[in-house]
């Protein structure tokens, strides 16, 4: 019994340190991990950051309410009470976060006003987690001795003076990083001047068509190829923009056209998430938060300083060594963590990773087989579902091939399929058709693609993996496009198309286990399930195996597989670009930018891409202007066969109030 009092008599003199140095080491892991979020790295290592991310603010005001409430006991004859009280600004700092994370999610932006409620003063110092740093000043006034050194006094207000401002730059910054905020911040609405949008929209592609026609290469210094902030708030660019950005983009080469819409993506990241300004905005907000945010960063660097050779110099031999010791390492290391962070945020320049998620039903029932006993537990525990969402295939670096593949199905639309305003949108709208057409296959393979969006991926990914297998012949970025296709359909189905549904991969599996249902014991690779599967559904019977997915997808396979090798993969290859292009048409600016925060989407490139290329957005297809055709009235009918002559009616002046009403007049004032 006497050594747990003593334990506890123990950890009650030691806690206090221990926070305040563990608060310090989370915001150095908060540092350095976070510049990782801008490559390719695994689940488990974002999930870290993501509890870093929590844990800090949390961490650091719960430091804060200890020493509140150590303040309120009596002090001893060997106390450090000032000290100790010297520790609260510097919890003021851990609670500014680091420059590199801002925000984690994008929703975080938009909580900025809570975070200025946090940190404003309130009438009352209670509930602590509400006023932080009206706690920490009320507690450093009622605590601080006035026999204690004056330089002490003069070090904590040192370190409260960045303490304070950085608090506040946190939300200034979330709330510069907000939808709305961003949106406001950029250009001025520009007012439409064309009397006719649609001969607006045909003059536009008749000059970007000649453009692309003459494959004419502008020199690298005329070319400017407008940041895509517009795009990430659901805002469109004017025509005149558009075809700049056409012309730009279409001069680079592939490796500068897959290395600007990477950089593109990091950089939004940049401004999203992070208090890190890379852009040169010209308007006078924009520019008062990067100045603000500078003189933060300078404050947070050169005070400390200041401060360290005021401790230095002041009396502490009344103070325990340990206390002692701790106010060095924290007067040092703020010094060192703010040097890292404004020197690696000048220097770091990276691109977005061009990895591409994968997901295969056919990889996941075999997984799933291998690791029976896994399976058996997570189901038991109410995860399995989870456990699937999150287990994906390896990644593949494959971006800048299918980007390749992207602008040269753009220019082929260019040159081969648009003609007028209305090729245009049609090019726009096609998600595999122009593909069966040039092959020849649009009759035998038309059913596939007048299925719902979300079907017609889940059957072709099923009938791309059964081809692979069953031929050895393929081209290997074909099929990494059909399984991130099939990841999109699983962990992003809103990005894929809204309305996607994700349940249709779970009907598929369990229709999977139903038709291999007595052979799972056996089954331990792909091609094992594949060749078990074509067995079954050639031999089925029964409606229970004809009425479902995998049939339909060897159906389609079957008619793939009776052509040769090449027109096979050349026709799967040209389906999975279009359906991929018509799935990144329909995704809102805002959920490629919600997708940055956990590492990206490849679908965003594809965006970029389109965008840049002058093709539609989601946007764009809102604002199209196409005219209605409206119904005409019987008696408008009549009025128009008679030449304009009045009809028998109930009376001149009502047929007349009935023609306006039918036919309202073509222009109004």
């Amino acid at each position: 019994m006497g050594d747990l009092s003593d334990a506890v008599q123990w950890w009650d003199a030691s806690q206090l340190r221990f926070l305040v140095l563990a608060s310090l080491g989370i915001q150095y892991l908060l540092t350095v991990l976070a510049v990782g979020r801008k490559f390719s790295v695994p689940s488990w290592f974002r999930l870290v950051i993501w509890l870093l991310y929590l844990g800090s603010d949390a961490l650091a005001i719960y430091t804060l309410a200890t020493l509140f409430n150590r303040q309120k006991k009596p002090s001893s004859s060997n106390d450090s009470r000032d000290l100790e009280v010297l520790w609260a600004p510097f919890m003021l700092l851990h609670l500014g976060g680091q420059v590199f994370i801002t925000a984690y999610d994008i929703e975080d932006n938009e909580l900025w006003k809570r975070h200025v409620v946090t940190a404003l003063s309130q009438a009352s110092f209670r509930p602590i987690f509400s006023n932080y740093i009206a706690v920490a000043l009320y507690v450093f006034c009622k605590s601080w001795s006035p026999s204690a050194d004056i330089k002490l006094l003069a070090t904590a207000i040192l370190i409260f003076i960045p303490g304070i401002l950085k608090c506040f730059t946190k939300p200034w910054g979330l709330k510069y990083a907000s939808f709305l905020s961003l949106a406001d911040s950029l250009d001025l609405a520009e007012r439409t001047t064309a009397a006719n949008r649609e001969e607006e929209l045909q003059n536009y592609v008749q000059e970007a068509r000649t453009f692309v026609l003459a494959n004419k290469k502008e020199s690298s210094d005329s070319v400017k190829l407008y940041a895509p902030q517009l795009l990430f708030v659901d805002f469109s660019y004017t025509y005149s923009r558009r075809l700049t950005n056409l012309k730009a983009f279409h001069s680079f080469n592939h490796q500068e056209a897959d290395s600007s819409l990477r950089h593109g993506l990091s950089d939004i990241f940049d401004l999203l998430y992070t208090r890190k300004n890379v852009f040169d905005f010209e308007e006078a907000e924009m520019r008062g938060r990067e100045c603000g945010s500078i003189f933060t960063w300078f404050l947070s660097f050169l005070l400390p300083i200041v401060a360290v050779v005021l401790f230095h110099i002041s009396h502490k031999k009344s103070y325990r060594r340990d206390d002692v010791a701790v106010t060095i390492v924290l007067l040092y290391s703020t010094i060192v963590l703010e040097f890292f962070s404004v020197s690696v945020m000048g220097a770091f320049k990276s691109q977005w990773p061009g990895t591409i998620a994968q997901r295969s039903i056919l990889g996941q029932f075999s997984r799933n087989k291998r690791h029976t006993n896994l399976m058996s537990f997570a189901t038991r525990l109410r995860c399995k579902d989870l456990l699937d969402q999150h287990w994906s295939m390896e990644s593949y670096d494959s971006s800048g091939i299918i980007t390749k593949l992207v602008r040269r199905h753009v220019e082929d639309g260019w040159k081969n399929f648009i003609t007028d305003a209305k090729s245009y949108r049609e090019f726009n709208d096609i998600r595999g058709q122009w593909t069966l057409q040039r092959e020849g296959c649009h009759e035998r393979l038309n059913w596939s693609l007048e299925k719902p969006f979300d079907e017609s991926i889940l059957l072709w990914h099923i009938a791309t993996d059964l081809c692979y297998y069953h031929n050895s012949e393929f081209l290997r970025y074909t099929l990494d496009i059909s399984h991130y296709m099939m990841h999109l359909l699983i962990a992003n189905p809103e990005m894929l198309m809204p309305g996607s549904r994700r349940s249709l991969f779970a009907r598929a599996h369990n229709e999977l286990e139903g038709i291999l249902k007595g052979e799972e014991d056996t089954l331990m690779k792909e091609a094992e399930v594949v060749e078990k599967v074509i067995d079954k559904v050639k031999s089925a019977r029964d409606a229970s195996t004809k009425e479902t997915f995998i049939y339909d997808a060897w159906l389609l396979a079957e008619v793939l597989m009776s052509l040769d090798s090449e027109q096979m993969w050349r026709l799967i290859e040209g389906v999975w670009l279009e359906m991929m292009c018509f799935s990144a048409g329909r995704c809102r600016g805002f959920l490629h930018a919600k997708a940055l925060g956990y590492g990206g989407e490849y679908l965003s490139h594809v965006w970029l891409a389109l965008a840049h290329s002058g093709m539609e957005t989601f946007t764009d297809r809102l604002q199209r202007t196409q005219k209605p055709h409206l119904p005409v009235s019987p008696l408008r009918s009549k009025h128009l066969q008679t030449g304009g002559q009045d009809v028998a009616g109930p009376s001149t002046s009502q047929g007349k109030e009935e023609e306006i009403i039918a036919a309202p007049p073509t222009s109004q004032g």
